[in-house]
């Protein structure tokens, strides 16, 4: 399932996987302290995500776009202008304006392993140098929003300046 699997000048493994559900090859990047069998686990997890999830996903995807365009409207200049025009239809349609780059693990207590996670992070066409960070756990997304180191395992109180930026959350 990855391919490729070397270290890194930084000691940490490094190949690539297929993204069912982008379409394309995704850097997959974890310490050697990880097993490779919790990493494909959480690879086939993600490759098979339950369509209400991806929706959900989707929908914070496009709180994102929308508060970007509101306060950034110069980065969202060169974008088509019909970029929601099939949301309501298909929301997977915003997909195509996202690039996940890498699929991050960070080292977990073994009673955690069989607990899925998502740590992606990419470029996504309006946030310009801002990127995308999207972090999920157990099909609950914690964080969709621009980039950030997250580790899904620690368990730490967001700021209300977090929480404000944070698109996983549904606006109150």
């Amino acid at each position: 399932m990855v391919k490729e699997l070397n270290e890194n000048d930084l000691g940490l493994m490094v190949g690539k996987f297929y993204s069912d559900v982008f379409g394309y090859d995704i850097e997959v990047m974890y310490e050697k302290g990880i097993s490779q069998e919790y990493v494909e686990r959480n690879i086939e997890y993600f490759n098979n995500l339950d369509q209400n999830f991806i929706i959900n996903m989707c929908t914070s995807l496009k709180r994102y776009y929308e508060s970007c365009k509101k306060l950034y409207p110069d980065l969202c200049d060169e974008l088509p202008s019909d970029i929601l025009e099939n949301f309501d239809k298909d929301p997977t349609s915003i997909l195509q304006y996202v690039k996940i780059g890498v699929y991050r693990f960070h080292k977990c207590k073994a009673s955690d392993e069989d607990i899925p996670v998502l740590n992606l992070c990419g470029h996504c066409e309006w946030a310009g140098d801002a990127g995308i960070t999207i972090v999920a756990k157990k099909d609950h997304l914690i964080y969709v929003g621009r980039w950030q180191d997250r580790n899904v395992w620690e368990n730490r109180e967001e700021s209300s300046l977090e929480k404000m930026f944070n698109y996983a959350l549904p606006i109150a």
